[in-house]
């Protein structure tokens, strides 16, 4: 007895003793499974590194080789590819047909001859206003994919905004094309989604779904609506004379020197550090997170000049700003209202 309790206690602690059978259990490797896990996750940001490049590539090859408009700018933002084919069958079925976008010359002004884009892109978001209180979930589509052509002159560090601009509309059209014409209304789209069970209580969404991807828009365009804002206000208190033309970003033209003011002393990459961690921090894990801090690396020294003068530009930057702020307003109302108001981080 004594034998056998000297022999367990001699034993090491990786190892089990069971009917004089001694198994050896090796040692987690702990350190080589966080490497591949850290090694897994660079790949995934590799990937969506190359993406986004591939799409500015994609975005400059459309470019027309005379004027150098990009074709999509061409009057109005075109509804989504599917809708076309269901103009025949939503006639036949007595629906209303989604109206096809205006011809070149009709309508709506050029984006970059009149190089006025945010004013276009609030006339393209003002048209999503549905009623007192919904959106339409088509107009809502075609101004999302219009934007990321805006995005794209703000520069190269909105690559990672336009691809998840990409990603949520595929996830809302997968429930919209189900029933085109019912489904315009955002708040029937997001019903049928809670009737169908789609979504746990509590605001657990699943992924893919029209909810997630209505959540994640609205989200981005508040982000963008928050360093917008701020852009006017420097703008204007330099126009004002409260700030001297030597501090802070320019709205419109090159980011001038920095001086000492507390309200003017703020550049381009801290406006977006800061609606970033106002808006999508919150929201985004690890991976998400890292990306951003990649993306931040490219943001420019001067914010593109989209209007031919300063005051036109802050003007412009205020009527993009308000007519979102009340689209992003009425997607959260609804959002709230249905319990789809998923407060988890992305990874």
């Amino acid at each position: 007895m004594d034998d056998c309790s000297s022999a367990s206690s001699a034993m090491p602690t990786t190892a089990s003793h069971v009917s004089g059978v001694t198994i050896h259990i090796p040692a987690v490797p702990v350190i080589e499974l966080t490497l591949l896990v850290i090694a897994a996750l660079l790949w995934r940001l590799l990937v969506a590194v190359h993406a986004g490049l591939a799409m500015l590539h994609a975005l400059q090859a459309e470019k027309s080789p005379h004027s150098g408009v990009p074709s999509a700018e061409k009057g109005s933002p075109p509804p989504p590819p599917h809708l076309s084919r269901q103009l025949s069958r939503e006639r036949l079925r007595g629906g209303t047909p989604v109206p096809p976008p205006s011809p070149r010359g009709e309508g709506e002004p050029n984006m970059l001859a009149d190089a006025r884009p945010l004013r276009i892109s609030a006339g393209h978001f003002g048209k999503c206003l549905s009623g007192d209180a919904d959106v339409d979930v088509a107009l809502f589509i075609a101004a999302c994919q219009n934007y990321c052509k805006v995005l794209a002159l703000i520069g190269p560090f909105t690559l990672l905004s336009t691809r998840e601009v990409i990603s949520n509309m595929k996830k809302i059209e997968h429930s919209f094309e189900l029933a085109p014409v019912r489904y315009r209304s955002m708040r029937e789209l997001l019903e049928a989604e809670v009737a169908a069970g789609m979504h746990q209580p509590g605001g657990v969404l699943v992924d893919p779904s029209a909810a997630v991807g209505l959540l994640w828009a609205r989200r981005g365009l508040t982000f963008w609506v928050h360093i917008f804002r701020e852009l006017s206000r420097i703008g204007r208190q330099r126009q004002s004379g409260r700030i001297s033309p030597a501090e802070g970003p320019t709205p419109s033209g090159r980011s001038t020197p920095r001086g000492g003011s507390p309200t003017g002393d703020v550049s381009l990459k801290e406006l977006v550090e800061r609606g970033y961690a106002a808006t999508l921090q919150p929201f985004n894990g690890w991976l998400s997170q890292n990306s951003m801090s990649l993306a931040l690396r490219a943001v420019p020294q001067e914010f593109p000049r989209l209007a031919p003068t300063q005051l036109e530009m802050l003007e412009d930057l205020e009527a993009w700003c308000d007519v979102v702020e009340q689209l992003v307003g009425r997607m959260a109302a609804v959002q709230l209202e249905l319990d789809l108001e998923d407060r988890r981080k992305s990874i």
